[in-house]
């Protein structure tokens, strides 16, 4: 028999009263149980503090309706990240691999382990690029295509050189001169390096072009670790229930980094995302700060190069004409149609995208009433 509404108030009322006249006589921070899932605990200044966990709901109680968390818990790209927001371990997440897990559990999705893989030939080419003097200096290329999915295939990733020993091995990667945009770092630009006694200082850029390399672009969009963090979380989210819109290409992983050029695989770009972690604060320190969401700064130069790209938000190649034409008559064809007819619709389409070009512009009222006549 269930019981009335104001009857089950008037009870977890009178619980409450009992809780809280309990709780005085205890140690501070002591959570005592109101009902399943609301407890109650006092500060160490006396103050009550109420915890409501998701299992107070009836329909959210994991041992009466396991599905719901089975199913809410796909949402989230990692498990600190449920623990802090539903379960309220607020310590949830210090020290955290931060890309590791959802790497391991969606692995084949993401990564592209196919030797035959090779990006379209007509999708743009975009590149990060982070330099670097006894740290590595990275450069990660990247493809986008028509749904804007981005590919990272190709990566150089080399400690300890100078501008004149990397500009020769960069200007060997394939499709470096299909740049669109190679994003760097405005330190790059800003900072001035001693080259020879005498001399003035210059621009780091200012070496690589003189070594040939003259693709370098200033980044200046949102360069936060966070929020590139949960950029890339978020292109990874959900992937139970859809494909990821960012992809590493990778048919050489190793559990330490692996130096050199790599034409069209990206394994320095995974080891470090793979040992990404969160700032782990002391005991102590979380006395008084919240877990901090800050992402360590360690081996993190292909991952830079990679933010860049990312954080761009590039949009997806635009198909040209005759891409789009192709595609028409082949769904044209998969329908059934016969060859003449496709030729017949090949030419209309290819006729009105030449009087589309052909088309004159006029400037002012007087162009805009002849546009008007001419239609």
């Amino acid at each position: 028999m269930r019981m009335p509404a104001t009857t089950s108030f008037e009870m977890a009322k009178t619980k409450t009263a009992q809780v809280l006249e309990s709780v005085q006589t205890m140690a501070p921070q002591t959570a005592v149980d109101i009902m399943p899932g609301v407890s109650l605990r006092r500060t160490a200044g006396g103050i009550p503090v109420v915890r409501l966990h998701y299992s107070a709901h009836p329909d959210r109680n994991p041992d009466q309706h396991p599905e719901w968390k089975a199913q809410e818990r796909r949402t989230y790209t990692s498990q600190a990240d449920w623990d802090r927001e539903q379960e309220i371990i607020d310590e949830a997440g210090g020290g955290e691999l931060v890309f590791a897990d959802t790497l391991v559990t969606h692995w084949d999705k993401i990564v592209i382990t196919d030797p035959a893989w090779r990006p379209d030939s007509r999708w743009q080419v975009l590149g990060g690029f982070d330099h670097g003097k006894t740290n590595p200096t990275a450069l990660e290329r990247a493809y986008v295509d028509y749904e804007g999915v981005i590919y990272f295939s190709g990566e150089y990733y080399v400690p300890g050189k100078s501008v004149w020993q990397h500009a020769p091995e960069l200007l060997r990667m394939p499709d470096i001169d299909r740049f669109e945009a190679c994003y760097a770092d405005p330190t790059v630009f800003d900072q001035r390096t001693q080259q020879e006694r005498g001399k003035e200082p210059k621009a780091i850029s200012q070496v690589y072009e003189e070594e040939g390399v003259h693709f370098l672009t200033r980044f200046y969009r949102n360069r936060n670790d966070q929020t590139f963090t949960e950029t890339l979380l978020a292109h990874w989210g959900d992937l139970a229930h859809r494909n990821p819109t960012v992809r590493i290409v990778c048919r050489n992983y190793s559990e330490r980094p692996q130096p050199g050029r790599h034409d069209w695989d990206c394994p320095n770009l995974l080891w470090e995302l793979m040992r990404t972690r969160r700032r782990k604060l002391t005991a102590t320190q979380l006395m008084s700060q919240n877990q901090s969401e800050e992402i360590i700064d360690k081996d993190n130069h292909a991952r830079d190069a990679m933010k860049y790209v990312v954080m761009s938000l590039p949009e997806p190649t635009e198909k040209t004409r005759q891409d789009k034409i192709a595609e028409k008559l082949d769904a044209y064809r998969q329908a059934g149609m016969d060859e003449r007819s496709l030729n017949i619709y090949r030419f209309q389409m290819e006729r009105e995208d030449r009087q589309t070009d052909e088309q004159p512009v006029y400037i002012g009222r007087r162009g805009h009433r002849r546009i008007i006549v001419r239609r």
